[in-house]
């Protein structure tokens, strides 16, 4: 099932590749010192997000399951480097890239479109690095 909103298409029909959702923003973050990991709980309609990073070594992010808390490891947070390293993607500084949110579980009957899908309702983000930089997120 494809769940994830539609990319928009010209005026001839072509898809446009590479262009976000045609629809408006569901929720917004944005955070300036990213030296610890912080955990962003998405808008129950959210299917696709936009991640930036700026300064820095970047970003990256890690889907968190619902499973975990403050006191489940992983501990519901995201570890760039070392040998505990737990991400799932990379934000170049200066890039953005975009994500379809991934399924977590098979979903139920009722409900927003996050839990009808079971996608993964929370994301994780840090600094790629140990110099702080800003990363932001956008819902849709």
């Amino acid at each position: 099932m494809n769940y994830a909103k539609s990319i928009p298409r010209d005026a001839g029909g072509a898809p446009m590749q590479g262009y976000p959702a045609p629809v408006p923003a569901l929720a917004t973050s944005n955070r300036e010192t990213t030296a610890v990991s912080s955990i962003i709980i998405l808008n129950q309609n959210t299917t696709t997000l936009e991640v930036s990073a700026f300064g820095g070594q970047g970003g990256v992010i890690r889907w968190v399951p619902i499973a975990e808390s403050p006191t489940v490891s992983p501990y519901g947070s995201v570890v760039a480097s070392g040998l505990g390293a737990s991400f799932d993607h990379t934000i170049p500084s200066g890039q953005i890239r975009r994500f379809v949110v991934p399924r977590q579980s098979q979903g139920t009957n009722v409900g927003a479109t996050g839990s009808v899908n079971g996608l993964y309702q929370r994301v994780a983000t840090v600094a790629a690095g140990t110099t702080a930089a800003s990363i932001m997120v956008t819902e849709y």
